[in-house]
């Protein structure tokens, strides 16, 4: 029973990360379009960063309950250290993605985006040094199936510090759409800088898509 509810708060997850993406998806593409009016471009680009929280959230809460799952799953014996660390590092992790969220426009924004680029460099090279010492048998965690989801998990967080880099100059861009108008070089940057980040969001897709068959089938 405790391990189909950890489960179940994975999968919760898994929904409003990819359904919340998908809805960031398809307002970013209603930012760029030179056909409408600024008040409506700018609202899309409102609304997408507004949804875009829940992806987010998503994303620091899928450490500490993947551990629950793993352990309850019986798939690995999860120190009680690794919990209280995992937990504390998705509540510092979630306290900045509110803090970013809330606090666009101002200086502190810019420290706050360095700190959370580091936080999510670190893990990046943490936990795909462990898929990678998984797949290869050195532990501490297994490898086949598990390692591999580990290590493509790891991944995701590459693509989220390329998503945030691309999608960064489209706000001096809005900016000066505002007060110059609709010139070519201001659309150019906009749709450079959207269609990137999308890019990045698809493979992301693909990723999230891949992890969860794998996790689900355990084939191998």
């Amino acid at each position: 029973m405790v391990h189909s509810v950890w489960v179940f708060l994975h999968l919760m997850l898994l929904v409003y990360w990819l359904g919340g993406d998908l809805g960031v998806f398809l307002l970013a593409r209603a930012a760029k379009n030179p056909e409408l009016s600024f008040a409506e471009r700018a609202f899309s680009l409102r609304m997408a960063m507004d949804i875009d929280l829940i992806p987010r959230l998503c994303f620091t809460l899928m450490l500490p309950i993947g551990l629950h799952v793993t352990d309850t799953g019986g798939f690995a014996q999860i120190p009680s250290w690794a919990f209280l660390m995992s937990w504390t590092i998705s509540l510092v992790w979630m306290s900045l993605v509110f803090c970013i969220h809330f606090m666009q426009g101002k200086p502190a924004v810019t420290h706050l985006n360095y700190v959370h680029r580091g936080l999510q460099i670190a893990l990046l090279v943490f936990i795909g040094a462990l898929g990678i010492s998984a797949l290869i048998g050195l532990g501490p965690l297994p490898g086949g199936w598990f390692g591999t989801k580990i290590f493509l998990f790891a991944l995701i967080f590459a693509l989220s510090i390329k998503i945030d880099l691309s999608f960064h100059p489209i706000f001096p861009a809005f900016i000066k759409l505002a007060t110059e108008g609709s010139l070519p070089e201001i659309e150019s940057s906009i749709t450079r800088a959207i269609d990137e980040a999308i890019r990045y969001v698809l493979v992301l897709y693909i990723l999230l898509i891949t992890i969860s068959f794998i996790g689900v089938t355990k084939s191998f």
